[in-house]
């Protein structure tokens, strides 16, 4: 009996003795659900991702493993053209608990001699990033826009201005239908190709939403933690995008620095996204605060970019640091460190444009001296981009695909 003789006999073998349908279609295919399955598929959470797996293994050896931990819902084994799998599946389980205890018993398996694979949890991430609106635009007009473009979108989520409830912070999460519907809108609303609002705008992959576990939010609950005052505001308050103040949670450690979690302006936002975008290092921001001569509280923020690479520089190299001017608070601070950077790669980009071969000027800063009360140095305050000397390769090719 021939190879695919035998994986056809036992995939047969394996049908009858579960009773789970086997449909191989658009490249996968399918061992599930589970026969008499009635109501919604699993919950969020409980499907993992196998990877490493050797070319020749399949579900007859893959089910009886994954199903030690827990009763499989579906097994996606993804298949090549010529009968072998890729090298990895999906397995969901029909509940969470399962699939945790998968990930901790399977992560490193040996299914084969000195073949180890790898359990993870899977990200069927549904969420896009979207920065450059205009401030004055509602969510229904974003929604709107966006439905001219791309199909699928579920909700847009829009919080409002910190400083003015009338506009929105120039950011918003869209959330698909589909992992696959939100794929192919970022791939559809290229940056630098495709304008809304006859502007650009940016579009990324939102930071997955973090999982809550079940056990930890009961004690919270138990404990009463929730309680503020208010019947109805609690942890992940529904109110919460309504409020002045009101942070996305999307993107907990990348889009927020712990002193201004509550506070996200476009500027940081953009420089983020950016840097995620290119695979740079994240910048680093540090904030100091003095008292000016009528007694205020004035702040100050440092930026520097650690490593800045392609396609902007052929050898990473850290930009910064950047100071600000003194600003009335840490938000303003912020997104003015943020300002001051994006414009440096501006200047950047636009010498690389120009030039073949040409350093980059450097542009000596105007320095404001200031009363040194509890501030004993100066900052420079920029009129005109910082100063860079490294000299920049020609990337002009690289450009012609590239809008910053």
């Amino acid at each position: 009996m021939d190879q695919d003789k035998l994986i056809t006999y036992k995939l047969l073998e394996l049908r009858e003795k579960t009773g789970y349908d086997i449909v191989q279609e658009n490249g996968q295919r399918k061992f599930g659900p589970p026969p008499g399955w009635r109501g919604p598929p699993p919950p969020k959470g409980c499907e993992v991702f196998v990877g490493k797996l050797p070319r020749q293994i399949f579900e007859d050896e893959l089910v009886p493993i994954f199903s030690r931990l827990g009763k499989i819902y579906e097994m996606r084994l993804m298949m090549d053209f010529s009968g072998s799998n890729r090298g990895y599946a999906f397995v969901t389980y029909t509940r969470r608990e399962d699939a945790a205890a998968a990930i901790r018993e399977l992560n490193g398996y040996e299914i084969r001699p000195s073949r180890y694979i790898g359990v993870v949890k899977s990200v069927d991430n549904c969420r896009l990033f979207l920065g450059g609106i205009p401030q004055t635009k509602t969510k229904e007009e974003v929604n709107e826009e966006l439905s001219k473009k791309v199909t699928g979108i579920v909700d847009v989520i829009l919080y409002k201005n910190c400083f003015d409830r009338k506009k929105n912070r120039g950011f918003a999460f869209v959330e698909f239908s589909s992992h696959r519907a939100a794929a192919m809108a970022r791939r559809a609303l290229v940056p630098g190709c495709v304008k809304l609002w006859d502007q650009d705008v940016m579009l990324d992959w939102a930071e997955p939403e973090p999982d809550i576990d079940d056990e930890l939010m009961k004690k919270h609950f138990d404990k009463r933690e929730y309680e503020n005052g208010k019947e109805d505001e609690g942890i992940s308050s529904g109110c919460a995008a309504d409020s002045v103040c009101g942070s996305p949670e999307d993107g907990a450690s990348s889009y927020r620095s712990v002193a201004l979690k509550d506070n996200y302006m476009l500027a940081p936002a953009k420089l983020d996204a950016m840097c995620k975008r290119y695979s740079w290092a994240t910048p680093n921001y540090t904030y100091q605060q003095f008292l000016d001569p009528t007694g205020t509280v004035m702040w100050v923020c440092h930026i520097d970019l650690p490593q800045v690479g392609l396609p902007l520089l052929s050898m990473p190299t850290p930009v910064g640091p950047f100071v600000t001017r003194a600003c009335f608070t840490a938000v303003q601070a912020r997104v003015e460190a943020a300002e001051i950077a994006l414009q440096c790669i501006k200047a950047l980009r636009a010498n690389v444009d120009r030039s073949t071969a040409t350093p980059v000027p450097v542009y000596p800063p105007l320095v404001q001296h200031v009363p040194t009360y509890n501030m004993p140095y100066e900052y420079p305050l920029y009129a005109r981009p910082p100063p860079m000397t490294a000299a920049v390769p020609s990337l002009c090719h690289v450009f012609d695909n590239m809008r910053l």
